[in-house]
């Protein structure tokens, strides 16, 4: 067993929780829309707008938090590149709401709410890991789930992408596209958290 000096529980471990919270919030506001398309969406569309704001602010307190600490489970600076891979998740998926909502789409593929589940399920990894750090020994099965799902994330858009071949209008293929592809990029930036975290863990052994 290690020795750690490290209490169990940090204000910037909880300021990250708080940023996975918040990406959870957003995959409810898309699941929303996803049931409302040709609809009045502007009430999940202000939501995703307030779920970016708090993310800035959220990341803003982390940054002073860290600025102030003196202990830190793991480095600050891999603190702060956690943070803001959080935050930027949170635009992207704002992102993914405006898009679905600027381009009048009356249906969509069934994989739209596969990668909503998948990042749903990323994002809650995410928490469980990032609330862990001042436990990095609990840390190697979490890190493989996620990469696990990263897989599936991949195999659905690849999946997703070969659907929209068999649409009629170029028009239509390009804005479906465009909705796979940016939810791609959300889905992405968590991978990104995953692939750091994993760099946390050969650092910190």
């Amino acid at each position: 067993m290690k020795f750690s000096l490290f209490p169990r529980q940090t204000r910037g471990l909880d300021l990250l929780g708080d940023l996975c919270t918040n990406i959870q919030g957003c995959v409810q506001q898309l699941s929303e829309i996803l049931g409302l398309l040709a609809e009045d969406t502007t009430g999940q569309l202000a939501a995703l707008e307030r779920a970016e704001s708090a993310a800035l602010d959220t990341h803003y307190a982390l940054l002073t938090q860290l600025r102030t600490s003196y202990v830190t489970p793991v480095p600050r600076e891999d603190l702060y590149t956690f943070s803001r891979l959080l935050h930027d998740t949170v635009g992207e998926l704002r992102s993914v709401g405006e898009l679905m909502h600027s381009s009048d789409l009356t249906w969509i593929s069934q994989r739209a709410a596969d990668q909503l589940e998948l990042i749903g399920r990323q994002a809650t990894l995410t928490s469980n890991a990032l609330g862990s750090l001042d436990r990095l020994d609990d840390l190697e099965d979490t890190w493989l789930q996620l990469m696990r799902v990263t897989k599936r994330v991949g195999r659905t858009h690849h999946a997703w992408v070969g659907e929209t071949a068999d649409l009629q209008r170029s028009s239509t293929i390009i804005r479906h596209r465009a909705v796979a592809d940016q939810m791609l990029a959300a889905s992405t930036r968590l991978h990104a958290v995953a692939d750091h975290l994993g760099r946390v863990l050969v650092k910190e052994s």
